[in-house]
C-alpha cells in the first residue's frame, strides 16, 4: 500500500472551531473551473463570473467536460485558527498530468505525472480564509506528427493505446482526455514534523519465521532536536499479536530520512489466492517530542519473499513455486471512475475465472486497485506508463527515470505487487514498426529502457522484468499466423499478451452502434460503414479477411462467431502453455480482462462486465487441476485416423491421491473410444497420459470430453473438445 493510506480524522470544511493536530480535512466537492487554454487569463487572480463548477476528485471528461489541454480549478475554505509551530500541507493523491498550484496569489509548485501522490507546503501561505487555484494541464499530443514513436508525457495506455477511444492510430485517437485532479485532495496539519513518505519492504535475511520489516520515513521538521519515532504493526484481517518499537532519533531541519527495522518474529505471511490467506498489517509511524504527538501516518503491508528462479524454473512466493496463470487489465481510461466497490467487482470475476493474477498493463492504477488486490491476494504485474515509443532525449529519460522511481516508492508497499515491469513494446524491440515509420530506428528508446529497467531493480523485493518485448506477445491466430501456430514450443518463459477480439452481447452492443450502423454493407475493412465501429476499437480486417471469422447473415451470428474464435483461441493458447509448465513457461497473461469503455476489443468480458463465451473457456483452461486435451491431427477427415493426447495438470500444492481420470470420444452419439485409469497427480506437476487414435466414421461433429476426480469421486476438473470432420477425398 502506499504511504498515508489513512490518516486520523477526515472531516470536511470549513470548521467552526479549531482543531487538535494532527489532523487531515478532505477538499472533496464542487469546485470552480474555467477553460486554461488561453495563457493570458490568469486563474488565479480573475473573477468568479464565467466559471463553471466541476465535481473534485474526478476526470474532467468523466464528469461531464470534454476538455483538452489545460483547465484552471479553484477552491474557497476557511480555517480554524492555528499556532505558530502548526504545519499545513496540501496533499494531493494524483493530477493528470501538471499542475501548478497558487495559494491565496502566491505560487508554490510545479508538478508532472499523473500518477503521483504530492505535497505541497502551504505553512506560510495559508490563512483563515483561502482560495487555493490549480491550474491542470492534459496536453494534446497530435497522432500525425508524435505518435506514436516521440511521445512527451509519461501517461502509457491513457495517452496511446489500442483500446483507447479511437484507437491507437487514427487522429482520434486522443479523444477523452483523461486529465484532471482525479483523485483525492486533503489538507493536512501536524505540530513541528509532516511524515511525508512510509516506504516498508521485509527482509528475510533470518528466514520466513523471523522477518524484518525495513522502513524508510521521509519527514520535513521546523527545527532540529530530538524525537521517538513509534512503528506499529498490527493485524488488519485477521486476528494475531501485535508489533511496536520506539527508537530515539534526531530530526533535522528541512526535509530528512529516517531508516529503521521492525523485528516481526513468527509473523503471518501474505500468500496468493488459492494457495493461502492474503494476511495484512497495518504500519503505523508516530513522531512524538516531549510535548506529545507530532505527526502520524498509517500504511499497510503484507510480508511476502519472492524468488525468480533461473533457467525458466519458476517463481517462488514464500519458497513456493507457483505457476501464474493471469490477465491483462485495464480498469478504465478514467481512473477517477473506479472504486473500490468496482475493482472488487472486477477481480471478483477475475477470480471466478480461477486466474491468481493480473497484468495492470501500461499504466499506474488508482490506489483503490491495490487495495482491493490486497486484501483478495491477487497478484500483481505492475507495469510502467510506457508504451511504445517516447522522445529519445535525455531529459526525457531523467524524467521517467525520476516517475518510475516514484512508482516503486509509493506503491512498494502493497505485497499484491509481485512484479515490476519495465518499458512495453519499445521501439528498438518492435521491428514491426520499420515498415510503419519512416522516422523508426533500431535504436531509439534503447536507452530509455535500459535506465528505466535499472531503476526498477533498485527494489530488491519483488520480480523486475526490465521491458516487454514483441517475442512475449503471442499474437498468433489474429495479427499473423494461425491458431494452430498457437500449440508451437513456446519461445520464453513469459507469456505477457495473447488472444483476439470478440463482439459483446448484443444488448451491449446496441449501447454504443445505433441501428442504422449495426449491419455495414460488406466485409472489406474499408467499407465505410465501418468506420464508427473503428472508432470504437473494432478491427474488421484481422476479423474477416486475417482469422477468417465468417459474419453469418445477422448480427446475431456475427456475434457468436466472433466469441466462439475468441473462445477457441485462448483456451487453445493457455491449455498449449500450460502443458509447457517450466519448459519453459512460468507466467502466462491473456490479453485482455475487460472492455475499458463502450468499445469492441480483446476483452474476454465487456464494459459492462458481462462475461463473453472466452470468459468461460479461459476459466476452463485456467482450472487449477487440469485434463487438458492437445490436438494432434490438425485436419480431421472421414475414415482417416485422428490422434489427440490428454494431459493432467495440477498446479496446486497438494496431490490429487488415487485421482480417476475417464475419457470418452463420441460422433453421432456413438463411442470411438473411451477408458479410465487411476493415478496420483503430483503436486505443482504436469504428465502426459494418453495418446488416443480414432477414426471418425461420417462428417459429424467429434466431441471429446475428459474428467479428473479425486479419491471420493468428485469431480475436480473438466473439459470437453469438438473437431469438426471433412469428407474424405481421392489422393489425400
Amino acid at each position: 500500500m502506499i504511504p498515508k493510506l489513512i490518516l486520523p480524522l477526515v472531516v470536511w470544511l470549513p470548521l467552526a472551531q479549531a482543531a487538535p493536530v494532527p489532523v487531515t480535512w478532505s477538499l472533496a466537492g464542487q469546485w470552480r473551473v474555467h477553460d486554461a487554454n488561453d495563457d493570458t487569463f490568469n486563474g488565479a487572480s480573475a473573477p468568479d463570473s464565467g466559471w463553471r463548477t466541476l465535481r473534485v476528485p474526478a476526470n474532467w471528461y468523466s464528469a461531464g467536460y470534454d476538455h483538452q489541454g489545460a483547465l484552471w480549478y479553484r477552491h474557497e475554505f476557511t480555517l480554524p485558527e492555528r499556532t505558530p509551530d502548526t504545519m499545513a500541507t496540501l496533499v494531493f493523491d494524483g493530477v493528470d498530468y501538471f499542475a501548478d498550484v497558487t495559494l491565496n496569489g502566491k505560487a508554490l509548485a510545479r508538478h508532472e505525472g499523473y500518477f503521483q501522490r504530492f505535497p505541497v507546503d502551504v505553512s506560510d501561505a495559508l490563512r483563515r480564509h483561502n482560495r487555493l487555484a490549480v491550474r491542470v494541464e492534459s496536453p494534446y499530443e497530435d497522432p500525425k506528427t508524435i505518435w506514436p514513436l516521440h511521445k512527451t508525457l509519461v501517461k502509457g495506455v491513457l495517452n496511446q493505446h489500442d483500446t483507447r477511444p479511437g484507437g491507437a492510430w487514427s487522429e482520434h485517437g486522443q479523444d477523452a482526455n483523461s486529465g484532471g485532479i482525479w483523485a483525492p485532495v486533503k489538507l493536512h496539519m501536524s505540530r513541528g514534523v509532516t511524515i511525508d513518505e512510509v516506504i516498508l519492504r521485509p527482509d528475510w535475511r533470518e528466514g520466513l519465521q523471523n522477518p524484518l520489516l525495513r522502513a524508510e520515513i521521509r519527514y520535513r521538521a521546523l527545527a532540529d532536536g530530538p524525537a521517538t519515532l513509534r512503528l506499529s504493526a498490527a493485524p488488519d484481517n485477521f486476528s494475531g499479536p501485535d508489533f511496536q518499537q520506539d527508537f530515539p532519533v534526531t530530526l533535522k531541519s528541512a526535509a530528512g530520512t529516517l531508516n529503521v527495522s521492525l523485528p516481526m518474529r513468527s509473523a503471518r505471511l501474505w500468500w496468493p489466492v488459492g494457495v493461502g490467506k492474503p494476511n495484512l498489517y497495518r504500519v503505523r509511524a508516530s513522531l512524538r517530542d516531549d510535548q506529545g504527538l507530532m505527526d502520524t501516518a498509517l500504511t499497510r503491508t503484507g510480508l511476502r519473499k519472492l524468488e525468480e528462479q533461473p533457467d525458466n524454473k519458476g517463481w517462488l512466493i514464500n519458497d513456493r513455486r507457483l505457476f501464474i496463470k493471469g490477465s491483462n487489465y485495464i480498469g478504465s481510461p478514467w481512473l477517477g471512475t473506479m472504486t473500490r466497490a468496482k475493482y472488487r467487482r472486477d477481480f471478483e470475476l477475475v477470480e471466478s475465472m480461477n486466474a491468481n493474477a493480473i497484468r495492470v498493463h501500461g499504466h499506474v492504477a488508482g490506489r483503490a486497485l491495490y487495495d482491493v488486490a490486497d486484501e483478495m491476494g491477487l497478484m500483481n504485474w505492475q507495469d510502467v506508463p510506457l508504451q511504445w515509443g517516447y522522445d529519445d532525449s535525455v531529459a526525457f529519460a531523467d524524467n521517467a527515470v525520476r516517475q518510475t522511481r516514484q512508482m516503486v516508492e509509493q506503491f512498494g508497499n502493497s505485497p499484491a505487487i509481485i512484479v515490476w515491469g519495465g518499458h512495453n513494446e519499445p521501439p528498438w524491440n518492435s521491428p514491426w514498426m520499420e515498415k510503419r515509420f519512416p522516422d523508426w530506428n533500431k535504436s531509439l528508446n534503447q536507452s530509455l529502457t535500459k535506465r528505466v529497467g535499472d531503476t526498477l531493480a533498485e527494489d530488491s523485493s519483488r520480480i523486475v522484468h526490465r521491458f516487454s518485448a514483441v517475442e512475449e506477445h503471442y499474437w498468433a491466430g489474429w495479427y499473423f499466423g494461425t491458431i494452430r501456430d498457437l500449440l508451437a514450443p513456446a519461445k520464453t518463459g513469459i507469456i505477457t499478451e495473447f488472444g483476439a477480439q470478440a463482439l459483446p452481447r448484443l444488448s451491449t452492443l446496441k449501447t454504443f452502434i445505433p441501428e442504422s450502423l449495426m449491419w455495414p454493407k460488406s466485409t472489406a475493412a474499408d467499407d465505410p460503414g465501418w468506420t464508427h465501429w473503428k472508432y470504437h476499437n473494432f478491427q474488421p480486417f484481422q476479423t474477416f479477411k486475417f482469422a477468417n471469422i465468417p459474419r453469418g447473415n445477422t448480427i446475431q451470428e456475427m456475434i457468436a462467431n466472433t466469441q466462439a474464435y475468441q473462445a477457441q483461441l485462448v483456451a487453445t493458447a493457455a491449455e498449449s502453455y500450460r502443458r509447457q509448465r517450466y519448459q519453459p513457461v512460468t507466467a502466462l497473461f491473456h490479453f485482455m480482462f475487460v472492455e475499458t469503455w463502450p468499445s469492441i476489443n480483446w476483452g474476454v468480458v465487456d464494459y459492462l462486465r458481462k462475461p463473453k463465451a472466452g470468459y468461460y473457456a479461459l476459466k476452463r483452461a485456467y482450472q487449477p487441476i487440469l485434463p487438458s486435451i492437445e490436438p494432434v491431427t490438425d485436419v480431421w477427415r472421414q475414415g482417416r485416423e485422428a490422434t489427440v493426447r490428454l494431459w493432467a495438470i495440477n498446479d496446486t500444492w497438494s496431490a490429487c491421491e488415487d485421482c480417476r481420470l475417464t475419457w470418452q470420444v463420441k460422433q453421432s452419439g456413438k463411442w470411438l473410444a473411451k477408458g479410465e485409469t487411476i493415478m496420483t497427480l503430483p503436486p505443482d506437476s504436469g504428465t502426459r497420459v494418453k495418446e488416443i487414435t480414432v477414426t471418425p466414421t461420417s462428417v459429424e461433429r467429434v466431441t471429446i470430453e475428459y474428467r479428473i476426480e479425486n479419491n471420493a469421486r468428485e469431480t475436480v476438473g473438466k473439459n470437453r473438445r469438438e473437431e469438426s470432420v471433412e469428407a474424405s477425398s481421392a489422393g489425400k
